[in-house]
């Protein structure tokens, strides 16, 4: 995305005019928005599931995600509510928009993601996953083990590692800091956060995605997010530059998730 592009999304996204869900969410039947390689609002193609010379699903390409980028609830089962800790409620009442790592260019940790496409890159060794918002990227270390306890650093990203089961890529994710965001409403996480992801190729345009979110530090139970990534066939990650931090000096409001943990703390 170039510069103009990017600062508008992020205007759009936290913009105190209207709803901000009206606002950054990918509409379902849109006009057709072209880019490289297609256009993010086809429909995706149908088919059976692709599969590499050694029989596993084949998860390569380049994906959509349409659900959870404005609040990440929208991908609990119906019915079900975040199992907050009380400290975190507290933490999250005192957040402004203008806090959003995204709007400092920073990067966005599983299980937040923007509505911008990602590529899924495999070697018998890692699979990899390019995200076009902020030039991102995972490493997922295929058959390791995580870094004892005492030498695993903190990060962004956190330490992944692979296995499959059966037809189904599980990804394993512990080591995250605690400096970013579940989605653009304000939902926290603590540094004890651990996630695991099942990848499941359904079928030629489409990938079910199911994340398992384990914090004791922020959570009183662990919980389960889905979505469903569609495939753009033949897609390209295009140029993203962000422009740090020219946009949230405008944006002085206090954050959704600000809002609703005062209701819920009773205050």
């Amino acid at each position: 995305m170039r510069q103009s592009a990017v600062r508008l999304g992020m205007l759009a996204a936290l913009a105190l005019a209207a709803p901000i869900g009206a606002q950054i969410s990918v509409p379902s039947t849109p006009p057709p928005q072209t880019r490289a390689g297609g256009s993010i609002t086809a429909r995706p193609p149908a088919g059976p599931v692709p599969h590499k010379p050694n029989g596993q699903p084949d998860l390569a390409g380049v994906w959509l995600r349409r659900a959870g980028i404005v609040n990440i609830t929208q991908l609990l089962p119906p019915g079900e509510k975040m199992p907050f800790l009380p400290e975190t409620l507290r933490r999250m009442r005192s957040l402004k928009s203008q806090d959003d790592p995204q709007l400092k260019c920073l990067p966005l940790a599983t299980p937040r993601s923007a509505p911008y496409p990602f590529r899924i890159v495999e070697t018998p060794a890692q699979v990899f996953i390019l995200t076009e918002s902020v030039h991102a990227y995972r490493q997922v270390f295929m058959g390791r083990m995580h870094p004892p306890a005492d030498e695993l650093q903190l990060t962004w990203q956190g330490h992944s590692i692979g296995r499959w089961e059966k037809d189904t890529l599980v990804v394993d994710t512990v080591g995250f800091n605690d400096l970013t965001w579940f989605d653009n409403y304000g939902h926290l996480h603590s540094d004890r956060m651990h996630v695991v992801e099942r990848f499941t190729r359904a079928d030629l345009g489409h990938l079910a995605v199911a994340m398992t979110i384990d914090d004791p530090g922020a959570y009183s139970r662990p919980f389960t997010l889905r979505y469903t990534a569609e495939l753009i066939p033949n897609g390209e990650l295009m140029e993203y530059i962000c422009d740090n931090e020219q946009d949230a000096a405008n944006i002085d409001a206090p954050a959704d998730a600000a809002i609703d943990a005062a209701k819920l703390l009773g205050q």
